[in-house]
């Protein structure tokens, strides 16, 4: 097993390449003095402009950037959407602010963004981001169970674009579905609950007395709160209606690879914004009345 914490490498190098690009020399020193505590043969490249950030990002492809807001030439965001159109990528992006403005998440959530962090660093909030960035890089074994083909494209479809390192098998019967979880270690499942051959609750059902490490998430295209009331004797996380948004997917990678999530997760899923992930564990069903 790889060692949960160990910083993702860049391909044919041996190091962690990490872009630091602020305008605010200081910043830049801090957030590199963190990044090499945590990993000290780190590659960093710093940029104190918008044409240096372009050209790093295009050059190296760093697999994690920390960009400030304000650079010299052109804002952070706006180098980032530039250096894209130039086929450069930044696989774990941190926007750094001195204040959250107004627009922030709809900025973040349009560059794809993992997380906003505010001024003044918070040291142990920044290592905990390298720790779930290396988490992410490693490969993490999922299982996608349903019955309908579109179903399975459009949901490893999300998987793809998620960030994570994901190994994903694929199946359309859930009796094959129960003999893949009792051969296979995945981190997590997603279980149609309609799924041919053996429903979800019976395969969870089934699967639950066997005391897997697997984070089982039921997927309906009707109304969640039923499943999420039986599923909560089976040992099922979460209840994912259809159609869903992909930061629910999101929120269930953190929650079964133990990772601290993200406050722009947070912020995202946060009422009155609307969610298609039930947790089963907070699901406390309405009391009849007379």
């Amino acid at each position: 097993m790889p060692d949960p914490i160990a910083p993702s490498r860049a391909p044919g190098t041996g190091t962690t390449t990490v872009l630091v690009a602020d305008a605010d020399a200081g910043r830049r020193a801090s957030l590199s003095a963190i990044v090499r505590r945590f990993d000290p043969a780190a590659a960093i490249i710093e940029a104190s402009t918008g044409a240096e950030l372009i050209e790093a990002v295009v050059a190296h492809r760093p697999p994690l950037g920390f960009v400030g807001l304000q650079l010299d030439g052109l804002s952070g965001p706006e180098a980032v959407a530039l250096a894209r159109k130039r086929g450069g990528t930044i696989s774990c992006l941190v926007l750094v602010a001195a204040r959250v403005f107004p627009q922030w998440q709809e900025l973040a959530q349009s560059l794809n963004a993992y997380e906003v962090l505010k001024t003044p660093l918070d040291p142990e909030h920044i290592e905990n981001l390298l720790r779930a960035n290396a988490r992410r890089q490693q490969p993490t074994s999922v299982l996608l169970a349903s019955s309908s083909e579109a179903g399975r494209g459009m949901i490893g479809r999300v998987l793809t674009r998620s960030g994570f390192n994901l190994v994903v098998d694929e199946t359309d019967s859930g009796r094959h579905a129960l003999k893949l979880l009792r051969m296979g270690a995945y981190a997590l499942a997603f279980i149609d609950a309609n799924l041919a051959g053996l429903d979800g609750l019976e395969l969870a059902c089934q699967v639950q007395p066997l005391k897997l490490p697997t984070q089982l998430t039921l997927m309906t295209s009707g109304d969640p709160e039923p499943i999420a009331h039986a599923a909560r004797f089976f040992g099922v996380s979460f209840v994912l209606k259809m159609p869903f948004y992909a930061r629910d997917i999101d929120l269930a990678l953190h929650h079964a690879l133990a990772l601290r999530r993200p406050y722009l997760l947070n912020a995202l899923t946060a009422a009155p914004a609307p969610t298609a992930l039930l947790r089963v564990a907070d699901f406390v069903p309405a009391r009849r009345t007379a």
